[in-house]
């Protein structure tokens, strides 16, 4: 027997079989594969690589072939430097070494060997006898469309949504150019009822604001002062404008002798004028305001309207008061109490 058929052997039982002085023979793994082309089952089986750096003797083979040449250890390895010298002087010359059941050894420009391992054999016991299986291919029909009907069905999709969006916002702007239309015709009164949404006709000109000055009613108010006893505060001096009637009692001086002088005077105002204003909120439809005032009339609040500012809207105040310090205390617990307001000084 050659060395070729012993290499061949011992890949059946050994993942490893080392040739000294040529390098190492190695299998691996392969599971089964399907041909995509050919449609051909291959079993699973062992492929072979080859490795140039295993170079030391671990005697497996020498052993093997002393066994069944019935011959000595020396001898075997005798043999097998002589096989080595044969496929080097193939590589040399010929730059290519068959190695029969095995592959083929050839050396490359560079001087690198390579190795084509031979596919005919498979070295994996446990595939022993299995041979390689061709099936036809098999033919499923396809449930789906062809190309032209996906386009078409595609273009039908598309002007479908096309079509409900179109539908959608005629849905949201033919309501609203039916209500401005109908808005825009009105008489004056149901015009200023909902002057809000007339402004959203755009050929509607919007209407432009009216000053009205505000009518402030003077209120007489009798103040007796017990000048012994209190000052008028400073900024209360500078809004009352007191008169003294002529027939006002004179100063006296009580009976009893502990010279205290009470000056009692009853001083008529002429004018208080009211200047600090809660302001609840401002409109540009009068009726609104005219609302808002009714609501806060109904929850306790002496409301009015107090003019309308530079840009045409009427303000509404909860109440208004002659003294800023009573203002900004009122505006205080209104705000406590969850209220919005600022302060308007007229």
């Amino acid at each position: 027997m050659t060395i070729e058929t012993y290499i061949s052997d011992l890949l059946y039982r050994h993942d490893c079989v080392i040739v000294p002085g040529l390098g190492g023979f190695i299998t691996n793994y392969r599971s089964a594969q399907i041909h995509p082309i050919n449609h051909t089952l291959r079993p699973p089986s062992k492929s072979i690589s080859f490795n140039v750096q295993l170079q030391n003797n671990d005697g497996l083979l020498s052993n093997y072939i002393a066994s069944c040449e019935t011959c000595s250890y020396q001898e075997a390895q005798a043999k097998i430097e002589h096989f080595v010298r044969a496929i080097n002087n193939d590589l040399e010359h010929k730059k290519e070494a068959s190695i029969a059941k095995v592959g083929i050894l050839s050396r490359d420009i560079n001087g690198k060997i390579t190795f084509e391992p031979e596919n005919s054999l498979n070295y994996l016991l446990d595939s022993f006898g299995l041979e390689s299986l061709q099936s036809p291919a098999i033919l499923r029909k396809s449930d789906m469309p062809s190309l032209p009907e996906q386009v078409a069905k595609g273009a039908k999709q598309i002007q479908a949504q096309k079509a409900n969006i179109n539908w959608k916002v005629a849905a949201v702007i033919l309501p609203l150019i039916g209500l401005s239309t109908y808005v825009s015709f009105q008489q004056e009164g149901v015009r200023d009822a909902y002057a809000n949404y007339a402004y959203l006709n755009p050929f509607k000109d919007k209407p432009a604001a009216v000053y009205t000055p505000r009518h402030i009613e003077l209120e007489e108010t009798t103040i007796k002062l017990d000048i012994a006893k209190e000052e008028i505060p400073a900024e209360k001096a500078v809004e009352l404008i007191p008169t003294i009637k002529d027939t006002d009692p004179p100063l006296t001086v009580n009976e009893e002798g502990d010279k205290k002088e009470t000056k009692k005077a009853t001083i008529k105002s002429k004018m208080i004028r009211i200047n600090y204003h809660l302001i609840a909120g401002c409109f540009s439809s009068e009726a609104n305001a005219q609302n808002l005032v009714y609501q806060l009339s109904n929850q306790g609040f002496k409301s009015s309207i107090v003019g309308q500012n530079k840009n045409g809207l009427y303000r509404v105040a909860f109440a208004s008061y002659p003294v800023r310090q009573e203002a900004l205390s009122k505006m205080k617990s209104l705000k406590d109490s969850g209220e919005s307001t600022w302060l308007l000084k007229q």
